[in-house]
């Protein structure tokens, strides 16, 4: 592994050595379950000789990763050479000439081993920048013991969640059950993502770009929901503002809670003994709806692409190559948990056999919704997320919050 320092140090270094194994940097969000660390070393072992790869773990906060991709990229720095990015910036990177267009070396017929998404994700003014390693949604994880034992069947809307977790809380905080609903509530992108599903959840949307309203009565009722979760219903934890998903994820795999709201990684790591008191004790479903409407969860995921800058683009291209496989990416569901961008893994029998919710994905997956396509999502998620943690910190008020930002974002396109 290598030291996030080491990018801006490599700049307006020497050439390259044209002797021995080409080295390559991949940077990557941090591996929290091993898997990303062995499918380097199988590479490296593979093409030991001819290219070894280092690993660079970045932080688990998308906000933190994008910072320090932008400050590479703007520093022309050759490495990274290969980048695990957020589905919602290739647009942003390509545009300024950042990324490697990667056009020569696929065909169609390579690319239709992907989903539709999965293959488009990378796709500006006509080139194709990456494709995507991994899916992701927002999802509703709870506890099948609790539920099962409280009599109630999975929540599909808010008032079902909070009756069913305030009936387990009252029988269970005496076995260490604390809280009834986690959510992550720190100023990152996983904050407006919660709000958007409970948005889309009760019908409502932001409108189409260039048109986006965020401070409309049923956007100002999402926020006033997460508000009151904590302040009025009381079943999420005081201190959600502070917390990442990796935090809740700690509490919930503690048994703290019934309820969760968190993305697909989640999964592995809470079904691990070793890791989790709930292992084996844990279902996913869509994310919370009111009465009358469906739950949508947030759609996301992680695109391997190639710096423009970098001096070994095919060697990248090989890396990428081999991680988008599908013996990588059966090894990728199987000891992570995560959505392989390739159907016929996450359709296979013996996966779905060690992988039970990869039986459910497809229906959640079908009922997830994208967020905005902007030339700049960082100019809309960055105030959205001061103005959301601002309500969630009892700071603000959902309708001041989300009015004070309105200007800025509604004519983005």
């Amino acid at each position: 592994m290598t030291v996030l320092g080491s990018w801006l140090a490599a700049c307006g270094g020497a050439p390259a050595s044209t002797s021995g194994p080409v080295t390559i940097q991949f940077a990557a969000l941090v591996d929290t379950t091993g898997e990303q660390t062995a499918e380097i070393k199988r590479f490296n072992d593979l093409h030991a000789g001819k290219i070894h790869v280092d690993y660079v773990e970045l932080p688990s906060v998308a906000t933190d990763q994008y910072s320090k991709f932008v400050n590479a990229f703007r520093a022309q720095s050759p490495t990274p050479d290969v980048v695990q990015i957020d589905v919602t910036w290739p647009a942003q990177f390509a545009t300024p000439g950042w990324l490697a267009p990667i056009d020569q070396y696929v065909t169609s017929s390579y690319l239709n081993q992907f989903w539709p998404s999965a293959r488009t994700v990378g796709r500006v003014n006509g080139h194709l920048y990456g494709i995507q390693r991994y899916m992701d949604i927002g999802m509703l994880y709870y506890r099948t013991d609790l539920v099962e034992k409280y009599g109630g069947s999975v929540p599909q809307t808010r008032e079902e969640m909070q009756a069913l977790a305030e009936r387990i809380l009252a029988g269970e905080s005496s076995h260490g059950v604390s809280y009834g609903y986690l959510m992550p509530g720190k100023k990152i992108e996983a904050i407006v993502d919660e709000w958007l599903e409970f948005l889309w959840g009760a019908g409502g949307s932001i409108g189409e770009p260039g048109k986006l309203q965020v401070n409309g009565p049923l956007q100002v009722d999402a926020l006033q929901y997460m508000h009151d979760l904590i302040y009025k219903f009381r079943l999420a934890p005081t201190g959600t503002s502070t917390y990442v998903p990796n935090d809740i994820l700690a509490l919930f795999s503690q048994g703290k809670a019934p309820f969760m709201r968190n993305w697909v990684f989640a999964y592995a790591i809470a079904n691990t003994p070793s890791r989790s008191k709930v292992a084996g004790k844990v279902g996913v479903a869509p994310t919370l709806a009111t009465s009358g409407h469906s739950g949508h969860g947030c759609t996301g995921g992680w695109v391997l692409a190639i710096n423009a800058n970098s001096q070994y683009k095919d060697a990248a291209w090989t890396f990428i190559d081999y991680m988008l496989s599908k013996e990588t990416q059966t090894s990728m569901a199987l000891n992570a948990g995560l959505i392989p961008s390739r159907p016929d893994v996450v359709s296979d029998a013996s996966v779905q056999a060690k992988v039970p919710y990869f039986k459910q994905i497809g229906s959640i997956l079908n009922s997830g919704q994208n967020r905005p396509t902007l030339k700049n999502y960082n100019q809309f998620t960055t105030p959205l997320q001061a103005a959301i943690n601002s309500v969630l910190s009892n700071q603000a008020s959902p309708s001041a919050a989300l009015s004070s930002v309105q200007t800025q974002v509604a004519s983005l396109t």
